[in-house]
C-alpha cells in the first residue's frame, strides 16, 4: 500500500513543529544548575520549568530569577508560577517568592500551603524563586513549577493612549529640564571663574611719574659722583705738593624762582 505524498509531508511538518515546541521549553533544577543569579528574560511565548529532585543545594545557588520582557521594551509584564506537582512527605523544604534577593518573602509554598495555587508577581518586577531546606530530610522532596510571563501593559495599545501620551510627555519634559539644568550650572561656573580671574597691572609710560623720578634721581646721582671724583683729585694733588688740604665747598641749591606776586609788585613800582 502506497502512502499519499501529501500525507507524508503533513506528518513530517507536524512532527517538526512538535519537536520545535518541545525544545523551546527550558528546565532549571535546584542543586544542578547554578548561574550566579543571572536574570532570565521571557515573554508570552516562553515556558520555563523549575524543579527539585532531592539534591543538596548550596546557599550560593539557591535562587533563580526571572523577568518579563519583549522586543517592545516599553511593554510591561508580570511573571507567574504554577505548581505542576509538589511532594514533600517530611515537610522538609519551602519555596519563597520575592521581588529581590534581599527583600522579604511575598509568597511561600510548603507541604501544607499554596502547593496547588498559581501565583503572579507584581507588574514589571523581577521574580525570585528561592529554595529553603527546613530539615535534614530534604532529599525526600520533589517539586516542579511552570514559569510564564503575562503582558499587563502594551505601549502600542490604543486603549492606553492617554497613559502613553503622559509617559512620552514625562520623558520629553525630563530631557528638557535636564538640558536647562546643565546649561544653568555651566553659566554659573563660567561666571564664577571669570569673577575670580586677577586683573592685569597697568603699564606706565616711560614719561610718567615713576620714570621721571628715576631720571631725576639718576642725574643727581651722576652729578654727585662727578663732584666726588673732582674733590678726590684735588685733595690728592694738594697732599702731594705739601699744601694744606681744603675742605670741599658744600653743594648749594639755587634759590627758587620769584613768585608771580613779587614780579607784579616790582613791575608796578618801577
Amino acid at each position: 500500500m502506497r502512502s499519499d505524498p501529501s500525507t507524508i509531508l503533513t506528518t513530517c511538518v507536524l512532527i517538526s513543529a512538535i519537536v520545535s515546541v518541545v525544545y523551546t521549553y527550558t528546565t532549571y533544577e535546584f542543586g544542578e544548575d547554578c548561574d550566579g543569579y543571572l536574570t532570565k528574560y521571557l515573554d508570552e511565548d516562553d515556558k520555563i520549568y523549575v524543579e527539585y529532585n532531592g539534591k543538596k543545594v548550596d546557599r550560593s545557588c539557591n535562587t533563580f530569577q526571572f523577568k518579563g520582557e519583549s522586543d517592545d521594551y516599553l511593554d510591561e509584564y508580570k511573571v507567574c508560577l504554577t505548581p505542576v506537582y509538589f511532594t514533600d512527605p517530611d515537610c522538609a523544604v519551602s519555596v519563597n517568592i520575592k521581588t529581590s534577593y534581599f527583600s522579604g518573602t511575598e509568597h511561600t509554598i510548603t507541604c501544607t500551603k499554596n502547593k496547588d495555587e498559581k501565583y503572579c508577581g507584581s507588574q514589571d518586577n523581577t521574580f525570585y524563586i528561592e529554595f529553603k531546606p527546613r530539615s535534614s530530610l530534604f532529599y525526600n522532596a520533589n517539586f516542579k513549577f511552570l514559569v510564564t510571563a503575562t503582558k499587563v501593559y502594551d505601549f502600542f495599545d490604543e486603549s492606553d493612549s492617554d497613559h502613553n501620551a503622559a509617559l512620552i510627555g514625562g520623558i520629553v519634559g525630563g530631557v528638557i529640564f535636564g538640558l536647562i539644568l546643565i546649561t544653568s550650572f555651566t553659566a554659573i561656573f563660567c561666571w564664577c571663574v571669570c569673577r575670580r580671574k586677577p586683573s592685569q597691572g597697568r603699564v606706565l609710560s616711560p614719561f610718567q611719574g615713576p620714570a621721571n623720578v628715576y631720571v631725576q634721581y639718576s642725574s643727581q646721582q651722576e652729578e654727585n659722583n662727578a663732584y666726588a671724583t673732582i674733590s678726590d683729585v684735588t685733595t690728592n694733588d694738594s697732599t702731594a705738593e705739601g699744601a694744606t688740604p681744603t675742605q670741599p665747598t658744600s653743594f648749594q641749591w639755587s634759590a627758587p624762582p620769584p613768585s608771580y606776586n613779587n614780579v607784579m609788585e616790582t613791575t608796578t613800582t618801577k
